[in-house]
């Protein structure tokens, strides 16, 4: 008989139930778990075959994992993931691959909004430019020259905004 992908087995605990849950409470387990790490030890080392090659894993595949935390382990897992803008399971994930983590989400969003209003304003600044540009094809220097002070602080700007761009992506990286 050939076993299925989750095989399940009912163990009648006769007269040991109590030293079973025990051990298992002991090991902050529960009793199936702690049954079946007996199991395994039972039927001793497993060949690289039994335990899988995990080369072959669908790396997109998502699965369900259950942690056993102490209360404060757990809330700091949801507040520190919440913080960063990632799910618990995100979270996890990235600290069991060493990822670094993204940075506060509410330091993303500033970045961003910063971000965002700098490129408003070389988009002004653009706009400006292409009016200044379009009155020196008219022949029009004198009012080219009164809005030439506006256009003093472009290349400032321009390294300003480089700037920002330059630390934000360097923080964060690929990160919204």
């Amino acid at each position: 008989m050939t076993g299925t992908a989750r095989d399940r087995v009912g163990v009648d605990l006769r007269g040991i139930g109590d030293a079973v849950r025990a051990a298992a409470r002991a090991r902050q387990t529960t009793v199936a778990a702690f049954a079946r790490e007996a199991l395994v030890e039972a039927v001793g080392p497993r060949s690289e075959r039994q335990m899988g090659d995990t080369a072959n894993l669908d790396r997109s595949e998502i699965v369900k994992l259950t942690l056993r935390l102490q209360s404060l382990d757990a809330e700091l897992l949801v507040l520190k993931s919440a913080a960063l803008g990632l799910s618990s399971g995100a979270y996890v994930g990235r600290l069991v691959r060493g990822t670094p983590l993204p940075a506060l989400a509410a330091e993303r969003t500033a970045d961003r909004d910063a971000l965002i209003a700098s490129v408003d304003h070389l988009a002004q600044l653009s706009t400006d430019l292409s009016a200044l540009v379009r009155m020196l094809r008219r022949g029009n220097s004198e009012a080219a020259a009164r809005d030439r002070t506006s256009f003093t602080s472009l290349v400032p700007d321009v390294r300003r905004h480089l700037d920002l761009a330059s630390k934000v992506i360097a923080r964060h990286g690929a990160e919204p």
